[in-house]
């Protein structure tokens, strides 16, 4: 009985929230983009959507297993939405639903672990121009069902075109809508506005998951901005030693075999400049994407993965280099679980084949 009313209680939510809705433009979306997830942690998350136009928006949601709706009502019109759920319960699948204007969108959410649980994520990125292979990488993300994703850039391949950020939503949003996304800037966005108003995160952010510490760097930067960059990465890893696990992910590789000399000379240059400061900061696992295409390099106690198969054409690899352990063009993404002392990463094509799987001990 508990859960009819529950049931009956969400349904009353949702027609409350319809019949309060005010139409200011005739066709107007309430939802054009999203709903989407950012930025989940034990007890707060961050439910985002754009609306065609500057409107309010209401979101309620509750205990996936049952219990009391608690409503979260926009006070400000907007059109790009960030609406921040507090109060929540740590590693708790939640369901949730959104109104404005007249449109619903619904999803559900997973709040982040405590130290002491497992938890299990996807890395993948360089989505870009093909929304069908896109889809299909994401339909294979979902059978995993993860907690949450990092993507290590390019999600589109011109981030100032706005028709291009619409072919990105179409895709992904029913995957969004359900997963947490953190994203680190590509090249192929540009550093542009529309990156910044659909994310709710800076250039380079850090955030802790579980007994894990994350990273999302960006290396698109001047070189006269290296120092800060440096200073402000060495200062970050520093204050997290306690975490058992490390993860950098940003989008130029570190090390690379692709079939293309200008992409290994750069990433030497990129190698020399961040791995001292990875090795001292005891990082296990950078992720990586810009090549696309599957590669895993090891090097002095560091795992490098490059996931650059979300959906851009391939590049051919050759795995000749001296750190590289396994290279595979295809399109793919990897799925990490993190248990305690031990991850298990496990590279997918979208098929379900599986192009690699290891564990790593934290010590």
């Amino acid at each position: 009985m508990k859960t009819i009313n529950w049931q009956i209680g969400l349904m009353a939510f949702v027609a409350a929230s319809i019949t309060s809705c005010t139409h200011q433009k005739a066709g107007a979306s309430g939802i054009s983009k999203g709903p989407y997830l950012q930025n989940p942690t034990q007890t707060e998350i961050t439910v985002c959507w754009v609306s065609d136009i500057d409107s309010i928006g209401s979101i309620g949601y509750s205990v996936k297993s049952g219990g009391d709706i608690k409503k979260v009502q926009e006070s400000v019109p907007t059109s790009y939405h960030k609406v921040h759920l507090t109060g929540l319960s740590a590693y708790t699948r939640y369901i949730y639903t959104v109104t404005c204007e007249g449109r619903i969108g619904k999803g559900e959410f997973i709040t982040a672990a405590k130290p002491n649980q497992p938890f299990k994520f996807i890395a993948y990125g360089d989505t870009r121009t093909q929304p069908k292979v896109h889809e299909s990488v994401l339909k294979s993300m979902a059978q995993f069902q993860p907690d949450f994703v990092i993507q290590s850039g390019d999600l589109v391949a011109n981030g100032e075109e706005e028709s291009q950020w619409k072919v990105f939503w179409e895709t992904a949003s029913s995957f969004m809508s359900n997963v947490p996304y953190f994203p680190a800037l590509g090249n192929h966005e540009r550093n542009a506005s529309p990156y910044f108003k659909y994310f709710d995160v800076k250039n380079e952010y850090s955030f802790d998951y579980g007994n894990t510490h994350f990273v999302a760097l960006d290396t698109n930067r001047d070189s006269s901005e290296y120092p800060a960059q440096n200073e402000w990465l060495k200062k970050d890893l520093a204050a997290h030693q306690s975490a058992t696990w490390r993860v950098v992910f940003f989008h130029h590789t570190v090390h690379t075999c692709v079939d293309k000399p200008d992409r290994r000379a750069q990433s030497k240059l990129l190698a020399a400049r961040l791995e001292p400061i990875f090795k001292a900061g005891h990082v296990q696992l950078v992720v990586n994407g810009h090549d696309h295409d599957y590669q895993h390099h090891f090097n002095d106690g560091i795992h490098y993965v490059v996931s650059g198969g979300g959906g851009a054409p391939l590049y051919s690899v050759t795995p000749d280099t001296e750190h590289v352990v396994k290279a595979k063009s295809v399109h793919n993404h990897v799925r990490i679980e993190v248990n305690g002392g031990t991850m298990k990463i496990t590279a997918i094509e979208p098929n379900g084949d599986v192009i690699e799987s290891f564990e790593v001990k934290s010590k």
